[in-house]
């Protein structure tokens, strides 16, 4: 039976996710999620910032994000919070940050016209907000202190 090998592989894996579980798997997801962003930015940036800012600049925040999310990915089953703060969620902020600034100056460049960009203004500001909670949460420590089980 190769299917119940499997079954018990994944609850094997699952019981070796600390507690909370389930947010370690959203964060999972998070992460994940930031590192394709990043790969579909860097193979098809966006050429409406692109375009304003080169080509380097929106290379730099989507290496950023993938960097981050990668090391992410890696970093918060185990719980090595340094390593996630330093080189996860650090990057990220620093790519969202960086395309928050461009956008911004787009946004107020546009006002003139009538354009606006204020909802992707938004939209990056919630995007910061789960990798923020993150930072809060595990500040504290190098390594997450919970037992395992």
């Amino acid at each position: 039976m190769p299917e119940l090998g499997a079954i018990r592989g994944l609850r094997k894996a699952w019981d070796r996710v600390t507690r909370p579980r389930h947010v370690k798997v959203i964060y999972l997801v998070i992460y994940a999620l930031s590192s394709l962003i990043g790969v579909v930015t860097l193979l098809n940036p966006p050429q409406t910032i692109a375009g304003e800012v080169g080509p380097v600049l929106t290379n730099v925040w989507a290496g950023l994000f993938i960097l981050g999310g990668f090391v992410g990915v890696v970093t918060v089953l185990p719980g090595w919070w340094w390593v996630e703060r330093l080189l996860g969620i650090a990057p990220i902020m620093i790519g969202l940050a960086i395309y928050l600034s461009v956008v911004t100056v787009l946004h107020w460049q546009a006002l003139d016209t009538g354009g606006s960009r204020a909802t992707q203004i938004g939209i990056i500001l919630l995007a910061a907000s789960p990798f923020i909670l993150r930072f809060f949460f595990i500040k504290e420590y190098s390594y997450e202190p919970r037992a395992r089980g």
